[in-house]
């Protein structure tokens, strides 16, 4: 029995007013249902993901679609998965063993050709920037078109659509989230990396300094900690961070420097006015990496030094 109900979503929601209808296809709120409006070309398929194969009775192999695979237990820890592909994709795949029993697959189906190999990416990579600067745990790795994403206008009204539907087939993280926003942006990043610069956990602070090989920045007078542990190069708050950006530092760096002070994990200095202070710990691929950051300048990993060493490897330069 096919049953079928009017929700509207709520009034702080993208879409204002949107009034959708979900469609029970197994006859009850824990089997199949559609999201569905009228007022949109959008509708979201929702099934729990052990029944994923049931996908092919709805979308074709050769149907672009954006999906959200999600387990909406309180206690859960299992991370979102956001994706787009065709019908012929295997969703789920890059979470793994990690997928529970209480799993759900949330998928953003359209009219005709409405996505295509760009506005499929397109919506996902914006409700992957979305939950990134809401602080909502992504099991992501990447940013789709994130480097240089810039907003489409005649697209973002696919993507409030696709939030709304979201929203009301169940995935409640984004509203729940824009309720209580963040004060600080946990993740940065300018190219397709969301690993770039994350910031320090409290666990990493206490674990960090016990197991990781300490490091001091040998360049000019900053004075900058940071330790390698575990294949990231870890930077403590508190670290000097040099207030001008030399010409020689590539564009992308020079965006980042201008990025952790606009998230404010960069504060005014103490000592003296050519410094700033690190008040955001954060991790990031390498030790080179970090000390461009710090420094605004084209240095590499040999600027950092084990803490008994004292041999300097950076020079002022005029």
């Amino acid at each position: 029995m096919t049953q079928s109900d009017l929700i509207t979503a709520p009034t702080n929601a993208p879409g204002r007013g949107f009034t959708a209808t979900t469609v029970f296809i197994d006859g009850s709120a824990s089997g199949m249902r559609l999201v569905k409006s009228a007022g949109s070309r959008l509708s979201v398929l929702v099934m729990p993901f052990s029944e994923l194969a049931r996908l092919r009775e709805r979308v074709t192999p050769w149907d672009y679609v954006v999906y959200v695979i999600d387990d909406p237990s309180p206690a859960s820890s299992q991370e979102t998965y956001i994706g787009h592909g065709d019908g012929e994709r295997k969703f789920g795949e890059r979470l793994g063993k990690a997928i529970s029993a209480n799993t759900i697959i949330y998928v953003v189906i359209a009219e005709g050709a409405t996505f295509d190999k760009v506005t499929a990416p397109y919506v996902e990579a914006r409700l992957i920037g979305i939950c990134t600067d809401l602080n909502i745990p992504l099991a992501n790795s990447g940013l789709p078109m994130g480097r240089g994403l810039g907003i489409a206008d005649d697209l973002e009204q696919l993507v409030a659509h696709a939030e709304t539907l979201l929203l009301v087939a169940g995935f409640t993280r984004i509203e729940m989230a824009r309720r209580n926003p963040p004060t600080l942006r946990l993740r940065l990043s300018v190219t397709t990396d969301r690993n770039e610069m994350v910031a320090m956990t409290e666990e990493e602070m206490t674990l960090v300094p016990r197991k990781g090989v300490q490091y001091r920045l040998d360049c000019r007078d900053l004075e900058s900690v940071g330790y390698g542990w575990n294949d990231r190069f870890y930077v403590m708050p508190g670290s000097d961070y040099a207030r001008r950006t030399r010409g020689d530092l590539s564009y992308d760096h020079r965006r980042r420097r201008d990025l952790l002070e606009a998230a404010k994990w960069i504060g005014p200095g103490s000592r003296t006015p050519d410094k700033m202070t690190l008040n955001v710990g954060f991790h990031c691929r390498s030790g080179a990496f970090a000390a461009k950051l710090l420094s605004g300048e084209h240095i590499d990993e040999k600027s950092w030094l084990a803490v008994e060493t004292k041999a300097p490897t950076c020079e002022v330069q005029e």
